[in-house]
């Protein structure tokens, strides 16, 4: 009995793993026909009778439901993995058995290729079902410009997709890199090859990094350099650190002194500052004895050290010139400097907050809080109890205005300074889509243009995102039942469904009273709800 309880626990967490992760799909308490939650290529997985299948749009099965297991992928779209009898295999699209499920296991190869172990020894098997190579090799990994590394005796070489080595199993071990560039290990260094087998850099390196941008971080002896994709070398290994590259340029580090490089391999500035930032805008900011100054990209200090370098701070970047002026301050004051080094609001404010796409931000002096724009005009006086800058999604979307607060309550100042939602809801968020606002009041949401004109009193329980992927659309929740709305605040999709998923291949998986289907973004039904 407890034998047979063990299996069932085991079944049940496989179950569970394999629809929550492996086939990005969850499915329902097993019945006697379970439906995926979204399409993949086309086609959706259902269970019927403890076996996998996958039916198409039109609610045709085209995988019957045969198998223990299925793995659709996104990234290939003419056939699945499939697992039967504890054995594995790979079915078309279209439901032909491509690899009859006899091999321990399978991976996608690319495209048109699968790979297939036997007794722990990797082949490959072509979409049409040829064997290109017959199980033998240690491993076989997946294929990148036509090109995979394999294992043979312990040595890494390279073979292409028609199963020709093109670099025989003679290095300790290669990984793939880039775009069919591969990185080797001879005598525990490393080099780089192509995907034709032709050596770009030699192993001489005690590790290279992955290329990002062509461009890829080399050590040797303990420093690092910078070299190419074609292997030539940009930056020769002497710094102690270098960053990856942001906006063109990396941070070096060489005797506790920084400096820039730039992706060409010019040496922006030498290591000689006491801490340095990123390049944003032109400018980056430097530290030199305490006090903070920026540099331009030639490497010339066009804002000389002056301003409060250690000063505390919530907001990372804070002094970085995100937008075309800068927070900075002086004696422990803030004020606001343009790229030019020109003081555009003097040093009167105990808190700056950082500008915002939109480019505003939250002043604040003697307690109270107001506006200010980029040019460092005074939009709103410091005269409200709190301000915050109207962002969401951890400062991803942002608004064009700035929230306010009057008692409790929340209300909205645009970029002119009128008011344009008063102080009468408990939380004010933009959507960014159209300058769409949501309003909270009690724990019920609605919606509000830039304009402050109300769209949707607050009668929600919850209004997500217009997310382009789902037709800009937003989901909302009523009584328990979900649905959508469009831009207008009209409802387009009637909230009726006790689940719903996310739109994908243009259509939405839902729920209803246990039944689960498809509809499109008119929310018409295109697969019956007549499943689990």
């Amino acid at each position: 009995m407890k034998s047979q309880m063990k299996i069932w626990i085991i079944g049940l967490v496989s179950f569970c793993m394999l629809f929550g992760t492996s086939l990005s799909s969850t499915f329902a308490a097993t019945s006697k026909k379970v439906l995926g939650i979204e399409f993949i290529n086309g086609l959706v997985l259902f269970k019927e009778n403890g076996k996998y299948g996958m039916i198409d749009k039109k609610e045709k099965t085209v995988i019957k439901p045969v198998y223990d297991e299925i793995y659709p992928s996104r990234s290939f779209k003419n056939f699945v993995l499939a697992k039967k009898n504890k054995k594995y295999g790979a079915v078309s699209v279209k439901g032909k058995v491509i690899v009859s499920p006899v091999y321990d296991s399978v991976e996608y190869g690319n495209s048109s290729l699968i790979i297939v172990v036997k007794n722990k020894k990797y082949g490959l098997i072509s979409t049409s079902g040829k064997t290109i190579v017959s199980p033998k090799y240690e491993k076989i990994s997946r294929f990148s410009n036509e090109v995979a590394y394999y294992k043979q005796n312990g040595k890494y070489g390279i073979i292409n997709s028609k199963g020709k080595i093109i670099l025989k199993a003679n290095y300790e071990k290669i990984t793939a890199n880039t775009n069919g560039i591969f990185t080797v290990v001879q005598n525990k260094k490393y080099g780089l090859v192509d995907h034709n087998g032709k050596v770009i850099v030699k192993p001489a390196y005690s590790s290279i990094g992955s290329f990002i941008n062509g461009l890829a971080h080399i050590r040797d002896g303990g420093k690092y350099g910078v070299i190419s994709i074609t292997g030539n070398i940009i930056s020769p290994p002497k710094y102690d650190y270098i960053s990856t590259f942001f906006n063109g340029y990396a941070q070096t580090r060489f005797n506790n002194k920084f400096g820039f490089i730039s992706t060409k391999g010019k040496v922006v500035a030498e290591p000689s500052f006491d801490s340095v930032g990123v390049f944003r805008n032109g400018l980056a900011p430097i530290k030199v004895n305490g006090l903070l100054g920026f540099i331009d990209t030639t490497g010339n200090i066009v804002i000389k050290p002056q301003y409060d370098a250690d000063y505390e701070s919530d907001e990372g970047g804070l002094f970085e010139f995100w937008q075309d002026a800068a927070v900075v301050s002086k004696n422990e004051k803030f004020g606001i400097i343009n790229k030019k080094g020109a003081v555009v609001l003097d040093f009167n404010y105990d808190y700056i907050s950082h500008f915002n796409q939109k480019g505003l931000a939250v002043i604040r002096q003697n307690h109270k809080y107001g506006i200010v724009n980029l040019a460092g005009k005074i939009i709103v006086k410091p005269t409200y109890d709190y301000m915050r800058l109207a962002s969401y999604a951890d400062g991803e979307i942002n608004g064009d205005f700035v929230i306010y607060k009057k008692g409790s309550k929340e209300g909205a100042i645009d970029s002119k300074g009128k008011i344009i939602i008063t102080a009468k809801y408990d939380r004010i968020d933009p959507l960014e889509y159209k300058g769409l606002i949501r309003v909270m009041k009690g724990s019920k949401y609605g919606l509000v243009t830039s304009s402050g004109k109300v769209l949707v009193e607050p009668k929600y329980s919850e209004i997500g995102l217009f997310y382009p992927s789902n037709y800009h659309l937003a989901s909302v929740v009523y009584k328990g039942k979900s649905g959508f709305i469009n831009e207008q605040g009209k409802i387009v999709i009637q909230p009726q469904y006790d689940q719903i998923n996310s739109f994908h291949e243009g259509l939405l998986y839902v729920k209803k009273d246990g039944k689960a289907g498809f509809i499109d973004k008119n929310g018409k039904v295109v697969i019956k709800l007549i499943y689990k």
